[in-house]
């Protein structure tokens, strides 16, 4: 029987304290979401607590998605004032964006629980293995005077909003290698990103919010597929963290960085996996 985070001991209050502190420090130190730390986590901690295969999946991708909406809003909107959003690349990308994440969703809510947490699985290896080549053999930009054809927007923005439904990630880990093969300014890189998050985590938190769990027992804390509860709990640690991982960012060099984050990626999927 699920344990509702309220009747839960301080072990799992520092855990999820802990996740998110993690996730906060994590997107500013690489300027991706928290998903990649929050989704593992939550897939480990209410498996341990034993919720049900099918439901624990769902969760962990709302809770990620809802999170996320507290921590992208700031990023976005303090981007948007500086003038670090390429606004031309976000209007090609969004619509094909928000439509494949409810497609995403959908497929999420009707796929088997353990099928849903291997394929999350071996999307963090791919990642971790893309990270670390990126670390050594960084991609060759594109020439930003090209003007990219609309399908390579629409492929592009389809993946990202089908991962981001499905898993319950920010479109950052696709996203930012992307713009920066586009050729991108660093700044505008972060930026872009950030105000993409945005939308994504609200269409991802207010559709899970509204999809039940298919199962027909209440669960303290939980509304629809959202673990607001754990999401509460996450909130502070994660804003917290933030600035302290966007400060260690300009001590030390991203190839290092990306590697060390790559590393942890493919312990994770291992680690869900098994």
């Amino acid at each position: 029987m699920p344990i509702p985070l309220a009747e839960l001991h301080w072990p799992e209050l520092v855990a999820l304290v802990g996740m998110g502190g993690l996730a906060g420090f994590c997107a500013g130190l690489l300027g991706i979401g928290g998903g990649l730390i929050v989704v593992p986590g939550l897939l480990l901690l209410l498996r341990y607590h034993g919720y049900p295969a099918d439901v624990v999946p769902l969760m962990a991708a709302g809770t990620s998605l809802s999170l996320m909406v507290f921590t992208a809003t700031a990023s976005a909107l303090s981007h948007l004032r500086q003038g670090t959003v390429c606004l031309a690349v976000l209007r090609k990308l969004l619509p094909w964006v928000m439509a494949s994440e409810l497609l995403g969703i959908f497929l999420a809510i009707i796929i088997n629980g353990h099928i849903l947490e291997t394929l999350f699985g071996l999307l963090v290896m791919v990642l971790a293995v893309d990270l670390l080549r990126r670390s050594v053999r960084p991609a060759s930009p594109a020439s930003p005077a090209i003007d990219h054809p609309m399908a390579l927007h629409m492929m592009v923005g389809s993946a990202i909003g089908l991962k981001s439904g499905l898993f319950g990630v920010g479109g950052g880990a696709l996203a930012i290698p992307y713009f920066n093969w586009l050729g991108l300014p660093p700044r505008e890189v972060v930026g872009t990103t950030a105000l993409l998050t945005w939308p994504v985590a609200i269409v991802g938190a207010v559709t899970y919010g509204l999809s039940p769990l298919p199962m027909d027992h209440a669960l303290t804390g939980v509304v629809g597929s959202v673990y607001w509860l754990g999401a509460l709990v996450m909130i502070p640690s994660t804003i917290l963290m933030a600035p302290l991982g966007a400060m260690v960012c300009r001590i030390f060099p991203q190839d290092r960085l990306r590697q060390v984050f790559g590393l942890f990626l493919l312990v994770a999927g291992v680690r869900i996996l098994l």
